[in-house]
Formats: structure tokens, sequence, C-alpha cells
């Protein structure tokens, strides 16, 4: 009878460990979810203040470009106008590029790149085997960036591709049989945030 009691207790006990060890366990995932949720929300809105800076200097250029801009005849005006345009566009864009290659001069350069390998990373499916190729100048922050990037999400297995991109700077993502890719490179942002800059400038010219 002793021991069926001290056997009861024993599993009672054990049954409580486990629960508590289990809920600790769901908190702790839970806390750490949402601190690289916040962790990255930081990372985007340094990128995002960077691109706003340039659309600020393009606006402004703009601006200055149309008050001296004098139309000879307005049969020329269409023609002289849209190549005003893409005269603003290209330089908007060749900026918007220079900004972001110039992100490297950062001490937080590294954790910038690991947020964008955490982005990529949910894009392509966390759980499956990536590799990380960076521009051949970063190529030793590799092992840095995936450390950063597996220390907020574990999930995330990342090996460092010895084949250097052919990028000014940024990442490319790619899935370790090569079939996917995503690429967080500083051309591919700049692209992505063309019709931007286009929305935003030309209706001032």
């Amino acid at each position: 009878m002793m021991n069926e009691v001290s056997t009861e207790k024993v599993n009672n006990l054990r049954d409580i460990i486990l629960n508590r060890a289990g809920d600790e366990r769901k908190s702790n995932l839970a806390r750490g979810h949402k601190d690289a949720e916040a962790w990255l929300a930081r990372e985007n809105e340094k990128l995002q203040h960077e691109v706003d800076l340039v659309l600020q200097d393009a606006r402004k250029r703009a601006e200055d470009i149309r008050r001296r801009q004098i139309l000879s005849a307005e049969r020329d005006k269409s023609t002289e106008t849209l190549r005003l345009q893409n005269r603003i566009l290209s330089e908007a864009m060749g900026r918007l590029q220079d900004k972001l290659v110039h992100l490297r001069e950062r001490e937080d350069y590294a954790d910038i790149l690991a947020g964008m390998c955490i982005e990529a990373a949910e894009m392509l499916g966390v759980k499956t085997p990536l590799k990380l190729r960076l521009a051949s100048i970063d190529a030793s922050l590799a092992p840095k960036v995936i450390e950063k990037t597996r220390a907020f999400n574990s999930d995330i297995v990342m090996t460092a591709d010895a084949d250097p991109a052919p990028i000014l700077g940024g990442c490319w993502v790619v899935t370790a049989d090569g079939h996917k890719q995503v690429d967080m490179d500083w051309q591919s942002v700049t692209q992505e945030h063309a019709d931007t800059l286009a929305e935003r400038l030309l209706p001032l010219l």
C-alpha cells in the first residue's frame, strides 16, 4: 500500500514538473518570436529611413531642375518633359542604390543583412535548408549573419555559399537544391522602389 502511495506521489510530482516545463517552453518561444518580430521591424525601419532620405534629396533636386528648365516650344513640351522625368528618375534610383551600398559602413550592417535573411527565409519556407550568398566584399560576414539569423529563429537552417553573388551588397538566399531564390541585393531593392520613386517624383515635373 505504501509503495502504491509513493508511486502515485512521484507520478503526480513528475506531471507537475512536466506541465511547468511545457508552459515555460511555450512562454519562451512566444517571447522569442515577439522579440524577433520587433527586431526585424526595427531593421526594416532603418532601411526605409534611408529610402526616405534619398526621396527627399531627389524631390529637392527635381524641384530645382524644374525651376531652371525652360521649354522652348509647346510642340517640344511632351518630349522634353518625358526626357526630364527619365533623367530625374534615373538619378534618384542611382542615388538610392549608392545610399544602400554605403550601409556597409554602418556598425549594424550585419544586423541589416540578418533581418533581410529572416524575411527571405519566411518567403522560401523557414524550415527549408537554405544557402546564403553575399557580395565578395561581404563574404567574411556570412558566419556572423547566419549566427544572428538563427539566434532569432532557430528553425532556419542556413549555410554560407562559397560562391559569392555578383551584387553590390545585400544578399541572395537560395534553397539548398537551387530551385528557388529570393534576391535581397541592392540592385533588386532599388528596382522594387522604382514605382514608389516615380509616384513621388513625377507629379513634381
